[in-house]
């Protein structure tokens, strides 16, 4: 059952990617339909925050590869994710009590690492949002699912980190 759990967190990995390329087109073409209407009708129409948040935030869901690559080498050094059976080896021997259950934790960690997906995307349309003057207050949100994300989505680091920080000595 593990193993089909991270065989299916794998397509629809996949199809989250294709679905937030869709929304990145969406919104660079949302970003191009206010910079005309801000051409046609004066700069008091249309904020160029907005019109700017909102190609760039495109642009990020269309690479939503590399962004990702890019938020966990901004907080962990390297743009490599983590592999879920890497979780044994940040752990060290604190996890040798569950080496048992290593199939079942793997698919919980391969779980994990999927929230961490959505928690970056999520993050970024909140940030989108944020934007739009007089719209809701999302940057702190969009900030944090992004943080937040990142460290799910490299979460054998994370933990290793983790692990490392809160080690007993000796």
């Amino acid at each position: 059952m593990a193993s089909q759990l991270v065989d299916y967190a794998a397509q629809f990995e996949s199809l989250l990617r294709a679905v937030l390329f869709v929304i990145g087109a969406v919104m660079i073409i949302q970003a191009l339909r206010l910079a005309v209407r801000r051409a046609e009708a004066g700069s008091q129409s249309v904020s160029l925050v907005k019109i700017l948040v909102n190609c760039i935030i495109g642009v990020a869901l269309l690479a939503f590869p590399h962004t990702v690559a890019a938020l966990v080498a901004t907080i962990f050094g390297s743009p490599t994710l983590s592999d879920a059976s890497s979780l044994f080896a940040y752990g060290g021997a604190m996890l040798d009590p569950l080496q048992g259950s290593r199939p079942a934790i793997e698919a919980i960690v391969v779980l994990i690492q999927f929230i961490g997906f959505i928690a970056i995307a999520r993050g970024l349309l909140f940030l989108s949002s944020a934007a739009s003057p007089g719209g809701p207050k999302t940057f702190g949100p969009g900030f944090t699912f992004l943080i937040s994300g990142a460290l799910a989505v490299n979460f054998p680091a994370f933990f290793g980190i983790l692990t490392n920080l809160f080690a007993l000595p000796g």
